[in-house]
């Protein structure tokens, strides 16, 4: 009995012990919290002000770029199909004489033809370029002009591929890559207007 009663008070001492030594590990614990939260309290506090853009000062002292005359030429490689009357048609080749040189022949007649559809285009814009901006149109033009006369004799129906129609297919081609330029040169100035503010031709 006695045997008993002593490893009774044992055990209990030993456990009175344990738990003496856990409350003191978890004040300490405590303790360094508590050091921890004061001082990110006295750290400043971190302020992001509003960061504002204003694009309406932005100011644009060149323009360059590249003009397109509809399609841009690099799109044209990745056309695989053209739709007649909703219905998907392949464009074919179109393999008539002499065809280089015809569209080498209608190109310089375009090109021959440029200053004088550039200086329409201002004077229908009121805005007059730089002359820089001209020698840029004009390379940007020659650059495209025979890629894309070739695309619409390719994209000619075969009722128009006949040889006594060709005739009046060279000059729907020729006029078609002409008002395609033509459109081109409108949306370049008036686009310059906006970019740089243009010369216009009433002093403004």
């Amino acid at each position: 009995m006695n045997n008993d009663l002593y490893t009774y008070s044992k055990q209990m001492q030993c456990y009175l012990e344990a738990q003496e030594k856990r409350i003191q590990q978890l004040e300490q614990e405590i303790k360094r919290l508590t050091e921890e939260v004061s001082v990110l309290k006295e750290r400043p506090p971190v302020h992001i002000d509003r960061i504002e853009y204003k694009f309406d000062q932005l100011k644009v002292e060149s323009l360059d770029g590249t003009l397109n005359i509809g399609l841009n030429p690099s799109d044209l490689n990745n056309i695989d199909e053209f739709a007649v009357n909703h219905q998907p048609v392949s464009p074919t080749s179109f393999p008539f004489p002499n065809r280089e040189q015809i569209v080498k022949k209608m190109t310089a007649e375009l090109m021959s033809n440029l200053d004088g559809m550039i200086q329409e285009t201002e004077a229908q814009a009121g805005i007059t370029l730089d002359a820089s901006y001209h020698d840029f149109i004009k390379h940007d033009v020659e650059r495209q002009l025979e890629q894309r006369i070739h695309m619409y004799f390719d994209q000619a129906p075969p009722t128009e591929r006949s040889p006594h129609q060709f005739e009046q297919l060279k000059e729907k081609v020729f006029e078609q890559v002409k008002s395609d330029i033509q459109v081109a040169l409108m949306n370049f100035i008036t686009h310059s207007k906006g970019q740089t503010g243009g010369n216009h031709t009433n002093g403004v």
